[in-house]
């Protein structure tokens, strides 16, 4: 079954307000087999939107001016939101190009043929750039993407990994964002610059591996530019980056105050705090995430991965267990404190 069906079977069995249907279509979009489940109103993580998909990246902003980025693109924005962005950039200078109304699903981070079509594509440059990216990406073919990464300024290497998985199984199956983030967890330890899942990352796109030397200096740029604008802003996005993340989905994971050890796949967190991802868009998304797994984190102070189950622990014992089904769905984000 494609994830886009089993996110379908939640927010169907979520608006006819049946919970069994919830949970079971839940734990097969979280690779869970089995696990607690908290009464609906019990205390559960604080919410934070981490990862917006609607709203301008402030890092591509900020290297855009300072010339760090030849030209960036702002995607799945509302038509307000756009134009007004639009506006701006034209005013400092800027070539734009706008693309939209388009339709997206936010669970997935793809755009669909079906929905209602109300999101817009905003691209600036200094010079033709910005034109020239939007026609690369109306060609959906692999040399459509090459053209537009080399564009965007994506390194060759991660552009070529991009088009490979794209027509991989897992592709096909769970789209490419979700492929792709697998794919960069899965290898060697991922450079803390090299953030897959936050709104301020320094990249805008999956790198090809975790010490990608071209991507590292992509990342390098974009922070030299927003620690010239902003020093006090990059100490705290560089902290952010930092933090440890359970991950479930590209729209499903949680955010922890603490400090961890280990791997993708394996590894533990001891922490004071936890926060979820919440996208407006994906109410029911955030719901089940909630009773299913966020209640039980709530109550801890440590979580546990291993490729068999997920453990959350307090003081010492274990208040709640997983079983996960195969293959494996949830993902640490451990990155280390070191050097860019």
């Amino acid at each position: 079954m494609r994830l886009t069906e089993r996110y379908d079977r939640l927010r169907e069995a979520d608006a006819r307000r049946d919970e069994d249907g919830c949970l079971r279509a839940f734990q097969e979009i979280a690779g869970l087999a089995d696990g607690p489940v908290a009464d609906d109103g019990a205390p559960t993580p604080a919410r934070v939107a981490w990862l917006r998909y609607d709203r301008p990246r402030r890092v591509d902003l900020l290297a855009l001016r300072a010339g760090a980025r030849p030209v960036a693109k702002f995607e799945d924005l509302d038509r307000r939101t756009a134009l007004g962005l639009e506006q701006r950039l034209r005013s400092e200078g800027f070539r734009t190009a706008v693309v939209g109304p388009y339709a997206r699903r936010f669970d997935v981070a793809l755009s669909t043929p079906s929905g209602p079509a109300e999101r817009y594509l905003v691209a600036a440059s200094r010079g033709a750039e910005a034109e020239q990216v939007i026609e690369a990406e109306r060609d959906r073919s692999p040399e459509g993407a090459r053209r537009a990464g080399r564009l965007l300024g994506y390194p060759p290497c991660c552009v070529e990994r991009f088009v490979a998985l794209e027509r991989t199984p897992e592709a096909a199956s769970d789209g490419i964002n979700e492929a792709a983030l697998r794919a960069l967890l899965d290898g060697p330890p991922v450079h803390w610059a090299l953030h897959p899942l936050c709104s301020e990352s320094p990249v805008g796109f999956v790198p090809c591996g975790g010490r990608c030397p071209l991507a590292l200096d992509f990342a390098r740029r974009v922070l030299a530019a927003v620690e010239r604008e902003d020093p006090t802003g990059a100490a705290v996005l560089r902290a952010q980056l930092l933090r440890p993340m359970l991950i479930v989905r590209v729209g499903l994971f949680w955010i922890f105050d603490g400090a961890g050890e280990g791997s993708a796949r394996r590894g533990s967190v001891r922490y004071s705090r936890v926060a979820a991802q919440d996208d407006p868009s994906l109410p029911w998304l955030y719901a089940w995430g909630a009773r299913a797994v966020g209640a039980s984190l709530a109550r801890g102070d440590t979580v546990t991965l291993d490729e068999e189950s997920l453990l959350a622990g307090e003081g010492g014992r274990t208040v709640a267990r997983w079983a996960l089904s195969q293959p494996m769905v949830p993902r640490w984000w451990l990155p280390r404190s070191e050097a860019l």
